[in-house]
């Protein structure tokens, strides 16, 4: 800001003091010869070729008229800056008064080519000119206050362009139709300034401000309205950080800043900004977002003081996707670019590091105070998508609504969020909380309806090994947090989950029973109802709320498989909870309901490869040798029985009898495990 403030500065002392030795030429020779003066020696003033068609000027009214003044390149040839006409009038007889008045000041046609490539400009070699007179030699700073004062009135730009064309961006602003009216302006009085500014673009939309100053307190009112601005401008500077290949959309602003000018962080800001009908798309990953709306209505900010009150923030229509990708990144990380392009005031000169001036340690930030009366966002429509896995995973959430009043970092807030997922599938989230002290006090409900397994597929494969082939979940839950501690309740109601074929060509990462559990778990409608409560300190920095959740999970359906006693009704159960086949010592073969209950247990085993049986046979101690055979060829008939119903030679292991006194009654033990 203050090499901008410096160019500036010396770009306005430069036309001053040509303006000046215009009317000084004028005053002692006449028009005829300030022109001519003007035009032979402008160039040792200015390091540049001047040309002015007509000077005219009365010594007795103070005034002044320049006609078609034309400023021109370093190549002499083409035109860095002119005007048809500058009409000025000063009263002379207030400057014996130190006063320089300025009774009216009117700039017609004023045009202005500016380049910008790199750390130069156009008129760099300028002020490189004033500089070259300039002393190496650092002279006390001046603190005494001028007694001159400097009173604008009056002052007109009409019919101004300017054109900016940043050479390394190839980005070119066109501002026409430039009309700047300032009715007073002070420097060093104590009378009231005001300014006003309106332009138009070439590419779209219209700029216009006024501003007030009271020079007494240095209070400041300043009012920007913006029309129509069309985003593409901007696309240029956004491809500094992302790579943006279009950037569609208009923006409108209304805004109005009041504060002090020594303390502006404390200004007081209230904005109404509506964007419209973006676009952003990058030349490989297409479309990344559109969005129809968005609307702010700040009422109230103080940035000093961390104050945000608004009115009404609406979001419509907003269309995204979020991409993963096999080699790490993302659409946000190939959106952003890696080689931003560098920026500079375009001075030949650099301020030594030795004069900067080391800043003071920053004060405590205030406490946030946000207010938001209204928070609507409808009609969003989010697509995400996983490249990472064997197969695709795209998986898109549509017409997503929000609803939100009165949210507040003063006390609890509520929110409602509904959405449409594929086939027909419903979420909703209530949410209740705290925002200043979120560990305090958080409700969290989740509820997802008639949501269909195989949209689950590509992770189910990935991680499984196996897709579902049908299948509808419902999922609730509730978490709560109370000074740091969450409890959450989650339910997963699942109606007719069967799995499909085992993928061949995909290793799994993880072997979970998943066939065995679903066969226990569905009851007779083909049901499955599953607890899975989660809870921890989340103040520990272990804590991760999905690791906790698939870990109860799969915890649970480990113990499930591997104690599956709901699923066989007909089979016994010993004092450890073991189930348990009850045999005659007296009998060598199995009975038709002892073969049923085998059949049960076989299946398993036969639907799911990760379930291995463990049958071991129990008798009491001084068994005939007779019983002892009737053990033996038993084991052989029933080893026999599980080849023949499918079951692998790997998945199961039958054991000789094991005497135990403690035996009431003889048979098999039947142990799970993953």
């Amino acid at each position: 800001m203050k090499k901008l403030l410096r160019i500036i500065g010396i770009v306005l002392a430069s036309l001053a003091a040509l303006l000046i030795l215009m009317f000084l030429c004028g005053t002692l020779f006449g028009g005829c010869a300030a022109r001519n003066y003007v035009n032979n020696h402008g160039e040792d003033l200015l390091g540049r070729k001047v040309n002015v068609d007509g000077v005219g000027v009365n010594l007795f009214t103070g005034h002044v008229r320049v006609k078609g003044l034309t400023v021109y390149e370093d190549d002499g040839e083409s035109t860095f800056a002119g005007f048809d006409t500058l009409d000025v009038g000063v009263s002379l007889l207030r400057m014996l008064g130190k006063t320089v008045y300025v009774r009216h000041l009117t700039l017609a046609g004023l045009d202005v080519e500016v380049l910008h490539d790199g750390n130069r400009f156009n008129f760099s070699s300028i002020i490189e000119h004033f500089q070259q007179d300039s002393t190496e030699v650092d002279e006390p700073e001046d603190t005494v206050p001028s007694s001159w004062v400097v009173s604008l009135h009056d002052m007109h730009i009409v019919r101004g362009r300017l054109n900016y064309t940043d050479v390394q961006r190839q980005s070119h602003w066109g501002m026409n139709d430039l009309n700047l009216a300032v009715p007073d302006f002070t420097i060093g009085g104590s009378e009231n300034t005001d300014a006003g500014l309106a332009l138009a673009f070439d590419d779209g939309g219209r700029l216009s401000v006024k501003a007030a100053m009271n020079p007494a307190n240095n209070y400041f009112d300043v009012t920007v309205g913006l029309e129509g601005f069309a985003l593409d401008q901007v696309r240029p500077y956004v491809m500094n950080v992302a790579n943006v290949d279009q950037l569609r959309g208009h923006l409108d602003v209304e805004a109005q800043a009041m504060g002090i000018l020594d303390s502006l962080m404390d200004m007081n800001l209230n904005v109404k900004a509506n964007l419209n009908g973006v676009e952003l798309s990058d030349k490989e990953l297409g479309t990344v977002a559109k969005l129809h709306h968005l609307g702010i209505d700040a009422r109230q900010i103080i940035p000093g003081k961390n104050v945000y009150d608004i009115n009404r923030i609406e979001i419509e229509g907003l269309k995204m996707r979020y991409e993963l990708f096999i080699d790490s990144t993302n659409t946000l990380s190939r959106l952003l670019a890696t080689q931003p392009v560098a920026d500079s005031a375009g001075v030949a000169d650099k301020e030594p590091a030795a004069d900067t001036v080391q800043p003071a340690p920053a004060a405590a930030p205030s406490p946030l105070r946000l207010r938001v009366g209204v928070l609507d966002v409808k009609g969003v429509d989010f697509t995400f998508v996983d490249n990472t896995l064997p197969d695709k995973f795209e998986f898109p959430v549509t017409d997503l609504n929000l609803k939100a009043t009165n949210l507040t970092t003063a006390g609890n807030n509520n929110a409602r969020m509904l959405a449409t997922l594929p086939n027909g599938g419903k979420a909703m989230v209530d949410w209740e909380g705290n925002i200043s002290d979120w560990k305090l006090n958080q409700r969290l409900r989740l509820s997802i309806k008639n949501f269909r397994l195989t949209e689950l597929n590509p992770y189910m494969v990935a991680y499984f090994g196996m897709p579902f082939s049908e299948g509808v979940f419902s999922f609730t839950s509730l978490n709560t947090i109370r000074n740091s501690q969450l409890k959450g309740d989650n339910r997963i109601d699942i109606f007719k989950p069967n799995l499909g074929e085992k993928r061949e060509d995909v290793k799994p990462q993880l072997h979970l029973p998943l066939r065995a559990a679903l066969y226990i778990l569905k009851d007779k409608d083909e049901k499955v109802m599953l607890p899975v409560p989660v809870s921890g300190n989340i103040d520990n920095p272990k804590f991760n709320y999905m690791k906790l959740v698939w870990k109860t999970l799969g915890n649970l359906i480990v113990k499930v498989v591997t104690s599956p006693a709901r699923a066989f009704d007909s089979l016994a159960v010993d004092d450890q909870g073991n189930m348990f086949i009850a045999v005659d010592p007296k009998e060598h073969d199995f009975t038709s309901e002892q073969f049923y209950q085998i059949d049960k247990v076989a299946n398993l085993a036969k639907m799911d490869e990760n379930v291995v049986l463990t049958l071991t046979l129990v008798t009491r101690p001084g068994v005939s040798d007779k019983e002892a055979g009737n053990h033996e060829r038993r084991n052989k008939i029933l080893r026999h029985h599980l080849k023949e119903l499918g079951v692998s030679e790997k998945q199961f292991t039958i054991t000789a009898a094991q005497p135990d006194r403690g035996v009431k009654q003889e048979g098999y033990i039947v142990e799970i495990k993953n």
